[in-house]
């Protein structure tokens, strides 16, 4: 098992086993606004993504049996799209859905994403990405994905702090 934590933004990403990459992030914010970030078609681009890139939501379905599909797109005009669909939904504890990424073509994983309340302002979040084989798993982490989740949850800190000033 792998485990580095990213102490700046308190982002935990392990290897449980051969086949999973899980993360862990604590959120100096109350659980309602952590969910709404994650499931508010509107507020996904803030901080949805490295920050260099831009994204657009093109679909999202926010149900199960729904789907998503999201495009990321650089300064030279390059599109990364990733997509997927949406199996469980239990508000405001669980999110369940497939992971694509068109980078990775027929590579899918599952991604369990579980939120905890800590107490009135700060909300554990937990996501577990099952993967196919080590193969695909390791691919993934060989993708990038780190700097992604962590620009990501730097993102969203931003996001928290603006909400609640304002």
């Amino acid at each position: 098992m792998t485990n580095k934590v990213h102490e700046r933004h308190k982002t935990s990403i392990t290897t449980p086993s051969d086949a999973e990459i899980r993360i862990e992030r604590t959120f100096d914010a109350p659980l309602g606004l952590v969910w709404e970030a994650y499931t508010d078609r509107e507020l996904l681009p803030e901080w949805l993504g490295p920050r260099e890139l831009t994204m657009t939501v093109d679909e999202f379905d926010f149900r199960p049996g729904g789907s998503y599909r999201f495009t990321h797109r650089d300064s030279d005009g390059n599109a990364f799209v990733f997509f997927g669909e949406f199996h469980e939904v239990e508000e405001p504890e669980l999110i369940v859905r497939t992971f694509s990424w068109e980078g990775m073509p027929g590579k899918e994983s599952v991604e369990r994403v579980e939120f905890e309340q800590l107490d009135g302002e700060r909300t554990r979040l937990v996501v577990t990405s099952s993967f196919d084989s080590k193969a695909d798993r390791d691919g993934m982490l060989q993708s990038g994905m780190e700097r992604g989740v962590v620009d990501s949850y730097s993102r969203l800190d931003e996001l928290f702090e603006r909400q609640q000033a304002g």
